[in-house]
C-alpha cells in the first residue's frame, strides 16, 4: 500500500504544481511510524513525536536522526530506541514540543534541545555521550507553565548560538526570555526582557537593519540593545498578525526574511492553529517610521504551524517550506478534517509559488465506515521541519516528523533535459507483445 500512496503523492505534485524544466523532485523515504495497534492505544495517527533534529550523533560524518525519543543511525537508519528521556506519550500526543541540535557543553559532540509544556512545563538538554548504548542525561534549563517551544539563534552577537523560549500564553511571574549560551555549567543563564508579546510564536532575526538579532511576536518586535544582557529591549507595537477564523496562534518560528528585494527584513508568519499564512511587509516614510502590510499567502489551508527557508531549487535564494500538522489538539483545530499537506514556495519577491511536497485526505479517513486497511504513508508536518544535505549530493533535502511518521523528502534535482534512455524493457520482450502500427 505504501507504494500505491507514494505514487499519488507523485501524481499530485505533478498536476497541482507548475513543472517545468528546473523542478526539482523529491523523493519521500517512510523512516519510521506509529504502528497500528488499537488494543494497546496505538494507531496509524499516533501517538508519535511531532518534532525532529538532524544531528551527527555518532561521529562517523554522515547525518543522523533525533525524534522524541529514538534515534535513527544513517545510513540504513537504525531505530536506537529511548537514547533520552521526556518525549513521553501523553494520551494521544507526545510531549515534544521542539526540538535541535546544539553543542551544549562544547565538547564537539552535538546535544539535542527539545521542550514541552504537558509534562516537561519547559526545556530541557540531554547531553551526547559518544557511545551508542549509554542513555544521555537530561539537564532542566527553563521552567514554564505554558510552555511552546524553543528556537536557537546567535541573540547577544558573540558569535554561538542562545536559545530563545516561546510560551504560548502569558502567565504571572514569566516573560519573554532567551537563555544567554556561556562557556562552563550551568550553560545558560536565563534573561526576561518583557512581557508583550507572550503568545504563541516568536523568531528571531534584524528588523531595523542594525545587525542585531531582534525578536519577532504576532503584535510586535523587541528592538535588541547595543548589550543584549545588559541593556533594556525596547517593544515595538508596529504590526498586528490578524487572521479570519478564532485566535491568532502564530506559527513557532516566525521568519525573518527580505521577501520583495527592497534591503529591508519582513516577516513570514503562519496560522498554528486556524487557516492562513502570511507576510508583513516592511515599509519606512520619510521621516523614518516604521509600518509593516499584511499580504496573505494562503487563506484556504490551516495549521502552519512551522517552517524553514532554504534552497530547494538550486537558485541559490531561500525558498519556504511548510505544511499542516495531523490532528492538532487532537482534532479540535479549525479545519483537522481537511487534507493535510507539505508545501514547498519558491518566493520570487512576493508571488510565493506553491509546489507540492505531498497532499492527501487522510485526515477524514477514520470513519466508522470505512474498511479499508490503516494506511502506512502518512506525511504531516508536525512542529518542527529540517532542511539538510542528508545523501551528500548537494542538494537540500526536506525533513520532518509528524503523528503519521518520519520522513525524509529526498531532493534528487530537476529532470534531466534532455531526458536520457528509460528504464522501461523493450516492447517485444514482453509475451503477450504484438506490433500494433505495422
Amino acid at each position: 500500500m505504501k507504494s500505491h500512496v507514494g505514487l499519488v503523492v507523485g501524481i499530485l505534485a505533478m498536476c497541482c504544481s507548475v513543472v517545468h524544466g528546473g523542478e526539482p523532485i523529491f523523493v519521500p523515504v517512510k523512516i519510521d511510524g506509529p504502528v497500528h495497534d488499537p488494543a494497546n492505544h496505538s494507531y496509524w495517527f499516533g501517538p508519535f513525536s511531532e518534532c525532529c533534529s538532524v544531528l551527527d550523533v555518532d561521529g562517523d560524518g554522515d547525518l543522523d536522526i533525533a525524534a522524541g525519543r529514538n534515534w535513527y543511525e544513517s545510513p540504513d537508519w537504525i531505530k536506537h530506541e529511548d537514547f533520552r528521556d521526556g518525549a513521553e506519550t501523553n494520551g494521544p500526543e507526545t510531549d515534544d514540543n521542539s526540538e535541535f541540535a546544539m553543542d551544549v557543553n562544547r565538547d564537539g559532540r552535538p546535544d539535542v534541545v527539545s521542550s514541552g509544556w504537558m509534562r516537561m512545563k519547559g526545556a530541557f538538554w540531554y547531553e551526547n555521550p559518544g557511545k551508542k548504548d549509554v542513555k544521555w542525561k537530561g539537564t532542566r534549563i527553563h521552567s514554564a507553565i505554558s510552555m511552546e517551544g524553543v528556537i536557537h539563534g546567535d541573540i547577544d552577537g558573540d558569535g554561538d548560538d542562545d536559545i530563545l523560549c516561546n510560551h504560548w500564553g502569558l502567565v504571572q511571574g514569566q516573560g519573554m526570555t532567551w537563555l544567554e549560551a556561556i562557556d562552563r555549567e550551568p550553560w545558560f543563564v536565563e534573561h526576561v526582557i518583557g512581557t508583550e508579546g507572550e503568545t504563541h510564536g516568536n523568531g528571531l532575526g534584524d528588523i531595523n537593519g542594525d545587525r542585531r538579532t531582534d525578536v519577532v511576536t504576532p503584535v510586535g518586535w523587541y528592538e535588541a540593545p547595543a548589550k543584549p544582557t545588559e541593556q533594556k529591549w525596547t517593544f515595538h507595537a508596529d504590526y498586528k498578525f490578524t487572521v479570519q477564523v478564532n485566535g491568532a496562534a502564530a506559527s513557532h518560528p516566525i521568519l525573518i526574511h527580505d521577501v520583495n528585494e527592497d534591503s529591508r527584513n519582513d516577516i513570514i508568519i503562519g496560522a498554528a492553529h486556524t487557516y492562513g499564512l502570511a507576510w508583513l511587509e516592511q515599509s519606512l516614510d520619510s521621516s523614518g517610521r516604521r509600518s509593516f502590510t499584511q499580504h496573505w499567502i494562503e487563506t484556504d489551508f490551516g495549521q502552519f504551524h512551522t517552517m524553514a527557508l532554504g534552497d530547494l531549487n538550486g537558485d541559490g535564494k531561500p525558498d519556504l517550506v511548510t505544511g499542516k500538522r495531523l490532528f492538532a489538539h487532537h482534532g479540535r483545530d479549525v479545519s483537522w478534517q481537511e487534507p493535510i499537506f507539505a508545501f514547498w514556495y519558491d518566493i520570487q519577491g512576493g508571488k510565493f509559488e506553491r509546489h507540492l511536497l505531498a497532499f492527501n485526505h487522510l485526515p477524514y479517513y477514520p470513519g466508522e465506515k470505512n474498511v479499508n486497511p490503516p494506511p502506512n504513508f502518512v506525511p504531516a508536518v508536525g512542529m518542527k521541519l529540517n532542511l539538510a544535505d542528508m545523501d551528500k549530493n548537494g542538494r537540500n533535502d526536506v525533513i520532518f516528523s509528524g503523528k503519521g511518521g518520519l520522513y525524509i523528502f529526498y531532493n534528487t534535482g530537476a529532470t534531466p533535459s534532455p531526458v536520457g534512455k528509460h528504464r522501461l524493457p523493450p516492447e517485444e520482450t514482453y509475451p503477450s507483445w504484438r506490433a500494433w502500427y505495422d
